[in-house]
């Protein structure tokens, strides 16, 4: 009976949304009218049981990926007079975030028994829960909970066009942040101005974006052509933002951020190429693909191009200087001390031992701490440990698709045109693709700087702007920056680059219209996200509260 149940909300919830579909929705009034469901569901925080209501509903009025682009909002029965949001991002590796997902996990709330339920979370605990316990902190603190699928770049084609090409995933996201602003005066408890959106990996690159982003007009013309609230035309052609409509944000809260795509392969090889070297001499360099001498001529060319493109950037560090090539490894460094004494401190030298030597591989003495709380740090060495616990990232790390067989991991799907299942975006992948498609040197006749110049380049270039929040950080000032930043990035993973996040963290201290900014290399962590809540949420407190 119970699981019967369970399947009739699901039936019920796309079968009404589906219902909507066939017209336009007028979004402003999109729950009062009754284009959404309202479902009354019990999670469960600390053993007790928490009445929620729960709205599912479209979030733009002409969807062109409808069983996706669907939100829910959870509204707690203890929710305050002006409640902030949490918004949960969870594309990883600029995935969609699949609907079904969306209500049966991504906000950490999940069916079970026929009833929506929590995992029993003690959310004084310590132990990291994930999206879980960041959802049942928020919704026992009487915040809205809010999660909502959307178009990735693992969608493929529908009807021959690939939907999921950036800037997708971020339209989509922008569109569900500006649904609840539009329906503000049904949900008249929430507190649009105190929207947080919290994300990991290419979630955590997605919320950077986001609060980098707001209202941008790279934004309209996609935000328009799905019918997102608060975007006209007018008879000139010229798209209208209303502005009490927008999609700016009030927090990220982001983690090991998947970004700076156009840049992330040379980042890669700039913090590793050195490590790359020592493996290649000790044979472990070990990959099923072409020779490991051809994996180092590509690294040692990344490398070269990171060197150029930081020593342009001119972005000052905290003594007013210019970050370089040359001192970035320092401040890579003194990040990563501060990291250090601040876990001596918290977490204590024989924790910080034993979780060494629980890693799973720990030798090197990268790491030297002292029982007087005095320590020795090796940037060289603690690279090395991190290569040896997860293998390193082919190089070329992120845009690889026509370069090697077996296929390596990459995220070359997200760029494109609609026709092109996917396209290489930085030099190396691209004057040496080897798939015969329409992509690369190979089949354009063009060398990337060539290409770059012509107006599908361009349109390129623009794709990969709008999957980073560099450039809106730090040169177009016709955006509404978030004021509040957590980041954080594990001293154990090796998915991005150190040398990368430490430049995100310059792009952020750069900036003018950042008030709060909590950037840390976080103790030993791999690749994930949300492991802090405590700490997070105190954070956060403390952010709304001013």
């Amino acid at each position: 009976m119970k699981k019967l149940q369970a399947l009739l909300i699901f039936l019920f919830v796309f079968l009404f949304a589906s219902s909507c579909w066939a017209a336009e929705i007028d979004l402003a009034k999109a729950l009062e009218n009754g284009e959404a469901t309202k479902t009354a569901i019990t999670p469960l925080i600390d053993g007790k049981e928490l009445k929620v209501d729960w709205y599912a509903a479209p979030y733009v009025s002409k969807p062109n990926r409808p069983k996706d682009q669907l939100i829910n909002i959870y509204v707690p029965e203890n929710v305050l007079e002006k409640a902030p949001v949490l918004f949960v991002v969870n594309n990883g590796g600029w995935f969609m975030d699949d609907y079904k997902d969306t209500v049966t996990d991504r906000a950490g709330i999940a069916i079970k028994d026929g009833v929506n339920y929590l995992t029993d979370i003690d959310t004084e605990a310590d132990t990291a829960k994930g999206r879980e316990q960041f959802s049942a902190m928020a919704l026992k603190r009487g915040f809205i909970v809010v999660s909502y699928g959307a178009r990735g770049r693992n969608n493929g084609a529908t009807d021959g066009k690939y939907l999921g090409h950036s800037p997708a995933t971020a339209t989509d996201t922008k569109a569900a942040i500006r649904y609840l602003r539009a329906n503000k005066n049904f949900l008249k408890n929430i507190d649009t101005d105190k929207i947080v959106v919290n994300g990991t990996s290419g979630g955590g690159a997605m919320t950077a974006l986001i609060a980098s982003s707001g209202n941008s007009p790279d934004f309209f013309e996609y935000l328009y052509e799905i019918g997102a609230a608060g975007i006209s035309k007018n008879k000139d052609g010229k798209f209208i933002n209303d502005p009490e409509i927008g999609d700016n944000i009030f927090a990220t809260m982001s983690y090991c951020p998947i970004t700076d795509l156009g840049h992330a392969d040379a980042a890669y090889e700039f913090t590793y190429n050195s490590t790359r070297t020592k493996l290649f001499a000790n044979n472990n360099l070990a990959y099923d693909v072409e020779s490991k001498e051809e994996i180092m001529r590509k690294s040692e060319a990344l490398k070269a191009d990171y060197i150029n493109y930081v020593n342009g950037l001119e972005l000052k560090r905290k003594d007013g200087t210019l970050l370089t090539a040359e001192n970035l490894e320092g401040e890579i460094i003194n990040l990563m001390k501060a990291e250090i004494e601040e876990s001596i401190k918290e977490i204590g030298i024989e924790k910080m031992k034993a979780d060494i030597e629980n890693s799973k591989w720990h030798g090197n003495n990268w790491l030297v701490l002292n029982d007087d709380g005095s320590y020795s740090y090796d940037f060289e060495e603690h690279k090395y440990f991190v290569a040896m616990n997860t293998k390193l990232k082919i190089a070329p790390a992120f845009s690889n698709s026509g370069l090697y067989e077996p296929q390596q991991q990459n995220e070359d799907n997200l760029f494109g045109t609609l026709e092109e299942p996917y396209s290489p975006f930085e030099f190396i992948s691209w004057n040496e693709d080897k798939v015969k498609n329409t992509v690369g040197k190979d089949d354009t006749g063009l060398d990337w700087e060539e290409f770059m110049k012509t107006d599908a380049g361009k349109k390129l270039a623009q794709q990969i702007k709008m999957t980073c929040p560099f450039d809106y950080l730090t040169k177009d000032t016709n955006v509404t920056t978030a004021p509040n930043w957590y980041v954080r990035w594990g001293m154990k993973d090796r998915d991005s680059s150190f040398a990368l996040e430490t430049v995100f963290y310059h792009e952020l201290l750069n900036n003018a219209n950042i008030e709060n900014l909590n950037f840390e290399f976080a103790w030993l962590f791999p690749h994930s996200g949300n492991y802090d809540a405590k700490e997070a949420f105190e954070w956060l407190d403390s952010v709304i509260k001013n």
